[in-house]
């Protein structure tokens, strides 16, 4: 399996499957009004590679927003990545970033791990200080993690 990586729109999250790595990321935004257009696709290409993952999956969840309809396929993602865990010798973790205000992600980070029944590690945004990649000048405060862990 290679590589496998979709961009991002207005409504729909940036998708990324590095099968090498064992990386995942689900980035941006998920307001579409037909997820059942883009979730199946996505969840195919997990249950291919939970076919034969990497010793160590780490699942990488940054979302400024989504809607309940995208919710029921996030739920998917997270118990597929969880069942890793249940295979010799694979384990996986699961990391959701998020604004420390909003209280309503950090809600459903709590619903959905309990639904799981898998602990899903949240991780505040670091506002302080960013380094921009083109000149590694201080940028203004932009959205950063600050656990060590990239989205």
């Amino acid at each position: 399996m290679r590589k496998i990586e979709i961009r991002g729109s207005e409504q729909t999250p940036k998708i990324v499957l590095n099968p090498k790595s064992g990386n995942i990321k689900i980035l941006g935004r998920s307001t579409m009004t037909c997820p059942h257009e883009f979730y199946p696709t996505i969840i195919k290409m997990l249950q291919n590679y939970l076919d034969s993952p990497v010793e160590k999956t780490q699942l990488f969840i940054d979302l400024e927003y989504y809607n309940t309809l995208s919710s029921r396929y996030i739920l998917s993602i997270l118990k597929l990545v969880s069942r890793i865990n249940s295979l010799e010798g694979k384990s996986s973790k699961i990391f959701w970033y998020f604004d420390e205000e909003d209280y309503g992600i950090r809600r459903d980070i709590k619903v959905f791990s309990e639904l799981i029944n898998y602990k899903i590690h949240e991780i505040e945004y670091d506002y302080s200080t960013v380094i921009s990649s083109k000149n590694n000048q201080v940028s203004p405060p932009l959205p950063m993690c600050h656990s060590g862990q990239t989205p």
